[in-house]
Formats: C-alpha cells, structure tokens, sequence
C-alpha cells in the first residue's frame, strides 16, 4: 500500500505513470495542478483524492470533481496512515 503524490498537469508523462501503475490499494492524493487530472475520468483501481482548495483556486465546483474532495487537514491524516510514499 503507497501513498502516491501527483503534482503535475495532465500532459506530465510522469504523472501518467504513476496513475497508471498505482494499484487498488494505493491511494492517490492531486495537489497543487495535480487536480487537474479530477476533472478527468481517470483509469485506475486506486482510490484518488484532490485537494479541495487546489481545486477551488483554479476557479472549479465540487460538482466539476469526478474524485473526492479533501481538506489539507484530511491529507495530513492520509499521508500519516501510510508507510510508502510516491512523491
């Protein structure tokens, strides 16, 4: 089980590899223009979360979100749970 970290816009080929090797009990965490990637339907067994307030700054809603929205409060708590981390 790992927490991946994806940072990045959509167009990062980087980033595409570790949403697409993440596995179902990973969990991916979109910051900063990483949440980009939430308006996509994204092809991974993990469960992904974006930074709500990444989100929000980029002039999106929660109804433009196709994966859960969280708090930095809430990432705290994920990346405390985990022992790997993929940055």
């Amino acid at each position: 089980m790992a927490l991946i970290l994806v940072k990045y816009g959509t167009n990062h080929p980087a980033e595409k590899l570790k949403i697409r090797s993440a596995r179902a009990e990973d969990k991916v965490v979109l910051v900063q223009n990483g949440v980009y990637w939430a308006l996509e339907s994204l092809q991974t067994p993990a469960k992904v979360y974006a930074i709500k307030d990444d989100f929000f700054a980029r002039g999106y809603s929660q109804t433009d979100s196709k994966v859960s929205l969280i708090t930095y409060g809430e990432f705290i708590d994920l990346l405390e749970g985990e022992k790997k981390f993929i940055g």
